[in-house]
């Protein structure tokens, strides 16, 4: 009769151990979460080439600023930073031109590996001597016009948060955005998913190609962006210092489990 008794008794043993390894693991993921949007709030960091002196308060931005550049025509690949920005610490690109209150500006942190150095390097949409009955090759395509190519497009990162950080924006597009090119952009997005959905594992030649030359929406940005206040300072050697009123109010209520930003990823 103990036996038995002990027997019924003993699951009630292990359910604490459970219980405490999954409140263990929501717990870490929780923090984890709140650390991230700490970060999102502030930005320091120090940049070159650049310069000039402006402020940019959301989308409206004022002053004067040549921040990046060429290192060859057509290339824009000049540009880094290093700091905390985007809510990652460490280095990143960062072009910018401001001139009055017209302009645009690109962010995205760096991946570990090198970028190439020949811009002469580009994914073929449509291997050579691929079989198009095959299985491989179930799926047209269409190229990337070649005058819209972008020589040095946002990457695609391994973090998926610091992919959603990225933009690239022009000012004035911001406020002169016609609902036919809201449209278009939301096709595309939506095509975008629907490709990266066939090919989860990432296997399909003609489908990663395809998303590697359509990146991102040149005027993509994250919902951050609109509450952001920065100002930049620089003669070659620049710094850039910045709060996200935005940012901080999804910290606060993260402790509720409130996701203002939707970047808890």
């Amino acid at each position: 009769m103990a036996k038995r008794s002990s027997l019924i008794t003993k699951p009630f043993y292990f359910s604490p151990i459970f219980l405490l390894t999954f409140l263990m693991i929501d717990c870490s993921s929780y923090w984890a979460h709140r650390k991230n949007d700490l970060a999102d709030v502030f930005t320091a960091g120090v940049e070159s080439p650049g310069y000039g002196l402006g402020v940019r308060i959301g989308p409206l931005a004022g002053g004067f600023i040549f921040q990046g550049g060429e290192s060859a025509p057509g290339k824009r690949d000049l540009g880094t930073g290093y700091g905390l920005r985007g809510g990652s610490y460490g280095p990143y690109r960062s072009q910018q031109l401001v001139f009055g209150f017209l302009g645009g500006e690109k962010f995205h942190s760096l991946p570990n590996t090198p970028e190439p150095t020949n811009p002469s390097q580009k994914v073929e949409t449509k291997p050579q001597g691929q079989d198009p009955n095959s299985s491989q090759g179930f799926l047209l395509l269409p190229d990337a016009p070649e005058g819209e190519e972008d020589p040095n497009p946002t990457p695609e990162l391994a973090n998926e948060r610091q992919n959603t950080k990225s933009f690239e924006i022009r000012y004035l597009k911001f406020y002169n955005n016609p609902v036919e090119e809201r449209r278009k952009a939301k096709k595309a997005l939506f095509y975008k998913k629907f490709l990266e959905s066939l090919d989860p594992e990432k296997k399909n030649e003609a489908i990663q190609a395809y998303l590697a030359q359509n990146p991102k929406s040149k005027d993509d940005y994250p919902l951050g962006f609109l509450f952001e206040v920065e100002i930049y300072i620089s003669i070659k050697y620049g710094i850039r210092l910045g709060f996200n009123i935005g940012e901080f109010l999804d910290f606060l209520f993260g402790f509720t489990g409130l996701d203002l930003m939707e970047d808890d990823l």
